[in-house]
């Protein structure tokens, strides 16, 4: 395998955000086991935070957006998948070949190389001093108002008028 050419797949993951930060820890130890497994290259992973879905999936409304690039064969990304199916926590996921026939001698690991860190139990205290990105983004506000989730949902108690102005339903109001 290691004489051999591999591909390069990036895989794209979203997590359930109720799944909590030791199941996204097993999550991606797992994917790491996976790649020691087929003899294949971990070469970046990037944590895109809490997003809110385009479309409910499993009555999730939101989700954790994981990012992941391998160098490895095709019986790792059958594997990866099969994994990936299984996982409850997982809502939807998406692999794809961005290049072919990279031989792993010559490729420029430290270009590409790049790992947001795993949140653990003591960083959830809150480290002001750190940048609020990924993970640290998505655990600090749950003491603030920021937390219920429902702030970005649109009111929709009335309606805009002819005159620009917002009033509420039934204010002389005719129904056809």
């Amino acid at each position: 395998m290691s004489a051999g050419k591999l591909r390069k797949y990036e895989t794209v993951i979203v997590t359930r955000t109720d799944a909590g930060q030791e199941a996204q820890k097993r999550l991606y130890e797992k994917i790491q086991e996976l790649v020691q497994k087929a003899e294949g290259h971990h070469v970046r992973f990037e944590l895109w935070g809490k997003r809110r879905l385009a479309f409910p999936i499993k009555k999730a409304l939101k989700g954790i957006y994981l990012y992941h690039v391998f160098l490895a064969n095709e019986t790792f990304v059958r594997e990866l998948n099969r994994m990936l199916r299984l996982n409850t926590n997982v809502l939807r996921y998406m692999t794809i070949v961005l290049e072919t026939d990279i031989d792993p001698a010559t490729f420029e690991f430290d270009k590409e190389r790049q790992f947001d860190s795993l949140p653990s139990d003591s960083e959830d205290q809150g480290d002001r001093s750190r940048s609020t990105t990924g993970w640290d983004a998505e655990f600090q506000n749950r003491g603030g108002e920021a937390a219920s989730g429902d702030d970005d949902e649109d009111d929709e108690e009335g309606e805009e008028g002819e005159d620009g102005g917002r009033r509420k339903k039934g204010d002389d109001d005719e129904e056809v």
